[in-house]
């Protein structure tokens, strides 16, 4: 425990550079030239809150909404998000939004499809408040979501990051000798509107199924098995099928993927699966959507998925 010593004459001390999220104790003593008075009562203040962090790779993005994710601060905090449009329109100007009160460290906000913002937050405490954050760009261009560890198959290890899946040689090895099922996670609900866009790395995987479920979806069927999902089924390097209560068509190709982009345009009733380095057209079902989709990963054999951050739509998916 480090002590400081201040000397004053008045009957007031400005105390300086105190650190934030801190706890200090202060008492005070009289001093003339008889000597020193014994010291007050000790006084237990705190000072304000550090400074939040958001981190927006942690953040849901799903066309005309976001989830706002921070760094949790100390105990007793409450938080203040402000955002507005990156550009101001024409005759309008910037428009800010303020929340305040808010006592958990995400708050989801409606906002404009296609639309970049600016996002800041604030931490405050009984002392006062933290100072305002660094600008977060996020964009409604692009698609975010965390996948649902309560959604997952046992057998598959989700990271802390919620992005990344792994299926182990070992747990692969004894899930084999007792069921025959392709273990799936999904991810969070893509509400019924607007077009979204996510791209997977799959090039540490040699057997996956890609695509999207319902919320009614048997978890005792494979992804694509069954009348509420759709998915893209990688059987070798170069062999594609597309699946949805059978296999509707296969696709070979030349070049494999090492990230494959998933299009899901409820508006137009199309769910595109792509080559993200070529923009090849890997597969499409042609396919209204009348109810939310979860996006869905499944591994067949050992191997690892992983979600890709995409800002925005490439220009290859509207062209197809």
């Amino acid at each position: 425990m480090m002590s400081y010593r201040v000397t004053v004459k008045e009957s007031y001390c400005v105390l300086e550079e105190l650190e934030p999220d801190k706890t200090y104790k202060v008492w005070v003593m009289a001093v003339n030239y008889t000597g020193c008075s014994l010291p007050s009562d000790r006084l237990h203040f705190t000072t304000a809150p550090s400074v939040p962090l958001i981190n927006t790779e942690n953040c849901t993005v799903v066309w005309n909404s976001a989830t706002v994710r921070w760094k949790k601060q100390a105990p007793g905090v409450s938080y203040t998000l402000e955002y507005c449009r990156q550009y101001e329109l024409e005759g309008e100007g910037l428009r800010w939004v303020s929340i305040s009160g808010i006592k958990h460290c995400e708050q989801k906000v409606p906002l404009q499809p296609n639309e970049n913002y600016l996002f800041y937050i604030k931490a405050v405490n009984e002392a006062g408040a933290s100072e305002q954050s660094e600008a977060a760009r996020i964009s409604t261009k692009g698609t975010r979501f965390h996948l649902l560890k309560a959604s997952a198959h046992p057998a598959l290890e989700l990271a802390a990051d919620h992005k990344t899946l792994h299926f182990s040689q070992d747990t692969y090895k004894i899930m084999r000798a007792t069921e025959n099922q392709c273990p799936s996670v999904l991810g969070e609900l893509l509400p019924a509107r607007g077009c979204y866009y996510w791209e997977t790395n799959v090039s540490q995987s040699t057997a996956y199924r890609l695509g999207v479920a319902y919320s009614t979806t048997s978890r005792e069927s494979s992804l694509g098995e069954n009348t509420s999902s759709w998915c893209l089924h990688s059987l070798v390097s170069c062999r594609y099928q597309l699946l949805h209560s059978k296999v509707l068509s296969t696709v070979l190709v030349i070049e494999t993927p090492e990230r494959v982009g998933t299009l899901l345009d409820y508006q137009r009733g199309r769910l595109s699966f792509y080559n993200s380095q070529s923009g090849q057209l890997l597969g499409s079902f042609s396919q209204l959507f009348p109810r939310p989709c979860h996006p869905a990963l499944a591994l067949e054999l050992p191997g690892s998925l992983e979600l890709c951050v995409v800002q925005e739509r490439p220009e290859f998916t509207k062209d197809s």
